[in-house]
């Protein structure tokens, strides 16, 4: 507009003849220069009126300045349309009307030339002017199809099935309203900056920072050149989890042309924000159906451990998974990391004198700290939204976790408790077993010493001396009863192998009529042994020999010596024992089947 108005200045300017260097030449060049100002500076968003200002004081020279007779007041149409794009139709009434003073005055200042028909152009510009407000204002009047568009909108909205392809459909939606620039999304983050997630058109770079006031104001609509001072529109709050705003560009034209682009603006958002409220919703939802299964297959991977080990490392793991991050137990009183390969002194410090569960930050990052009884923390590393909205989780993993050891230790422990009194009873019943043995020996045996001790008895006056020696083996047989267990023998006693038989056999003799011959060295044979288990022994081979032996014939014992080892062998005429049974001859109390009818105990 402002061009054709220059280009028809130069016409007239040739016409008149008047040359570059006339007043109308130089009033037309800074008329081009302010226009150049106007149009790439944006001076004018901030001071609308400065335009028709402008147009209007460049006219009205130039009107001056050409002669009445080349119709100047032509270019007043110009201004007039300038001023109705800016401010609509009130501002063209308004340019008309300083258009037509501007024209009287110069008509006052050029009286000298001024004619009567002159003033039909006055009637003219204004007749021109009135037109051009009547057509912008039923222009103006005609409102754009906001509840076709909206409906459009929300459709496209309703369609969509993520929650960034709604943000996305609203910020397009939203820059397709006419006279607006540009439209995106901002996200209220915890550090109070406004972060940008979707946008169409023109948008702020960046992040935007809030002030406290800033945040509360932000509640309702807030003009956006509070927040972007270079931009012009409005911001407006849009959903409450997350907290979202909407930030919306509109262009600098007439004032009508704003308040249709705000009024559309704000309607498109308020009928969204229940559809994008309800797909972070649903987003959310499927997000903690997610989260819930994990945490179900956490519980059980910790459930199904059979250590105290295998628990405390399926909790870390698990823990992990739920933070995407890494996990690790630490024991408070010694700072030890008891799974996982996180910094446990650090964790220490931090967790130390803290109310649990909880999220700390240390120059690694954040960290979410989770008590695990006896004196043990679990701790995961990840990012602060994750760690905040899974400290939850995190408890409950812990809880399951603790019981699950708790139940493993008892259980170690009733372990422990049935080894140790299993080997308390095999102990007790090995004891009882020897004192069984012990008693079954002794009464065996004592049958044998208490013949010998009734023989002697009848013949007391001719053996005085093997009485007392058989009571003393009995004396020893019956502290053999009275204790326990029998130490063993030491092997530091030597016997007289010979003269021990010899006294065998006098004992056997006064015992049974048996025939019994001895066959001996006449130097004594030296043997280690007990002699009292020496005496038992032969006691009972020449008491076996005589049952089983045929009385016709005799026993013989013989007494032989080596170098290094001595020997003693009964033979007798008996009735034998079959090679099937040699195997379990030294089995306590066993009789070789057939020789029931021999009285004796095995």
């Amino acid at each position: 507009m402002r061009l054709a108005a220059a280009a028809l200045g130069s016409t007239l300017v040739l016409l008149a003849g008047t040359g570059v260097l006339s007043l109308a030449a130089a009033v037309l060049l800074l008329y081009l220069g302010a226009a150049v100002v106007l149009r790439y500076m944006r001076v004018a968003e901030r001071a609308p009126w400065l335009d028709s200002a402008t147009d209007l004081v460049a006219i009205t020279a130039l009107v001056y300045a050409f002669p009445l007779s080349l119709t100047p007041w032509v270019l007043y149409t110009f201004a007039i349309g300038v001023a109705e794009l800016r401010l609509g139709p009130v501002g063209a009434l308004a340019a008309t009307a300083l258009a037509a003073v501007g024209f009287d005055l110069a008509l006052v200042a050029r009286s000298s030339e001024a004619r009567a028909t002159d003033l039909w152009a006055l009637q003219v510009l204004i007749a021109i002017g009135l037109v051009i407000a009547e057509v912008a204002w039923m222009v103006g009047r005609r409102e754009p199809d906001r509840a076709g568009a909206r409906s459009r909108a929300l459709a496209l909205l309703a369609r969509t099935e993520t929650v960034d392809g709604e943000q996305r459909a609203l910020v397009e939606e939203l820059s397709q309203i006419p006279d607006v620039r540009g439209a995106w999304l901002w996200s209220f983050e915890d550090d109070r900056r406004l972060r940008i997630i979707a946008a169409a058109g023109v948008a702020p770079e960046g992040d935007a920072p809030v002030s406290a006031d800033m945040a509360v104001r932000l509640r309702g609509p807030l003009p956006l050149d509070r927040i972007v001072p270079q931009l012009r529109g409005l911001a407006l709050p849009f959903t409450t989890d997350p907290p979202l705003v909407v930030g919306v560009a509109i262009s600098g034209g007439s004032e009508d042309a704003r308040a249709i682009a705000t009024a559309a603006a704000r309607d498109l958002v308020t009928a969204a924000e229940p559809l994008v409220a309800a797909a972070h919703s649903r987003a959310r939802a499927a997000s903690d159906v997610v989260e819930l299964q994990r945490l179900t297959q956490a519980l059980q991977a910790v459930g199904t451990e059979r250590s105290q080990a295998g628990a405390l490392a399926a909790l870390v793991i698990e823990a992990g998974r739920l933070v995407d991050g890494a996990a690790g137990v630490v024991r408070m009183s010694d700072a030890a990391v008891l799974a996982g390969e996180l910094d446990g002194p650090q964790i220490a410090i931090l967790a130390r004198d803290r109310r649990l569960p909880a999220i700390v930050s240390d120059d690694h990052g954040p960290m979410a700290l989770v008590g695990l009884g006896d004196g043990r923390v679990l701790a995961a590393t990840g990012t602060s939204e994750r760690l905040d909205k899974r400290l939850a989780h995190l408890d409950r993993l812990a809880r399951s976790a603790r019981e699950r050891i708790a139940l493993l230790a008892e259980r170690d422990d009733l372990q422990h408790a049935a080894q140790a009194l299993g080997r308390d009873v095999e102990s007790l019943g090995g004891a009882l077993r020897a004192r069984e043995d012990a008693l079954a020996t002794a009464v065996h045996e004592l049958r044998n010493p208490l013949t010998a001790v009734h023989g002697y008895a009848t013949l007391m006056s001719r053996n005085l001396g093997a009485v007392q020696g058989q009571l003393a083996q009995l004396e020893r047989l019956m502290a053999d009863l009275l204790s326990s267990e029998r130490a063993a023998p030491t092997g530091g006693e030597s016997v007289d192998a010979a003269a021990e038989v010899r006294e065998a056999i006098a004992r056997a003799r006064v015992r049974s009529e048996a025939e019994i011959d001895l066959i001996a060295p006449d130097a004594p044979v030296w043997l280690a042994i007990d002699r009292a288990r020496f005496a038992q022994l032969l006691d009972n081979l020449l008491s076996n020999a005589a049952k089983y032996s045929d009385k016709a014939r005799p026993i013989v014992i013989e007494v032989t010596a080596g170098d290094s080892a001595g020997g003693v062998t009964v033979t007798d005429g008996g009735i034998g024992i079959r090679p099937e049974h040699l195997g379990r001859i030294f089995e306590r109390f066993y009789r070789v089947p057939g020789s029931s009818d021999v009285s004796g105990q095995g």
